[in-house]
């Protein structure tokens, strides 16, 4: 009994050690693929046409409060409006989420009471992944070179996706919106290593 429990541990520990392998690996190629392409500084961002805004929801979930990843790449993408370094703004999201919440509509909202005019702004309600955003934007929207707009662990994940696809992109970058300083942050960032391992998967098969 003791010979079968220390083989079971040693196969446990070993499939353990394989993971966390994998995950590390996943994790560097996506992040080494994003350097010199994903910014903080504005001034570092040249102009693009368009900008793609990864949607989220407004509310948390399961908690219902206010969702900082939402309001910061609000933010991100006011500022870079503005700042005239895109001229139109696709928000790529849920259009009916498990929620029932239109993501889209919700950032188009925020975006128009800050004074971003609704004339330049687009709604693709069918980026319920990240892959169905990227993909999106250059399949249906037509779009070649543009800036996407989240949080800098989704940028980089985002760039990978759009570089990997066979689309006909060129010349991409991303603008890093603040990364919210929440315990849901915090998990967030400790499910992205498992959402890198499952691009490569996407990757694969789509």
């Amino acid at each position: 009994m003791r010979k079968v429990t220390k083989r079971i541990a040693c196969v446990v520990g070993v499939m353990t050690v394989l993971c966390a392998v994998l995950m590390l690996l996943c994790d560097h190629l996506v992040s080494s693929n994003a350097e010199g392409k994903a910014f903080y500084e504005i001034d570092s961002i040249r102009h693009n046409k368009a900008g793609l805004l990864l949607g989220t929801n407004p509310k948390a979930r399961v908690t219902k409060i206010t969702n900082y990843f939402f309001i910061y790449r609000v933010d991100a993408a006011e500022r870079l409006y503005k700042a005239g370094k895109i001229e139109k703004i696709l928000i790529s999201g849920d259009e009916d989420s498990l929620d029932g919440v239109n993501e889209t509509e919700c950032m188009r909202d925020s975006l128009v009471a800050r004074g971003v005019p609704a004339d330049d702004i687009i709604l693709d309600g069918k980026g319920y992944r990240t892959i169905n955003s990227v993909v999106n934007a250059n399949k249906v929207y037509g779009l070649r070179s543009f800036t996407i707009i989240s949080q800098e662990f989704h940028n980089e994940r985002a760039l990978y996706l759009a570089e990997h696809l066979g689309l006909d992109v060129e010349h991409l970058q991303a603008y890093n919106a603040e990364m919210p300083k929440t315990r849901r942050a915090f998990l967030t960032t400790i499910r992205e290593y498992f959402a890198r391992v499952k691009m490569f998967w996407d990757l694969l098969t789509y």
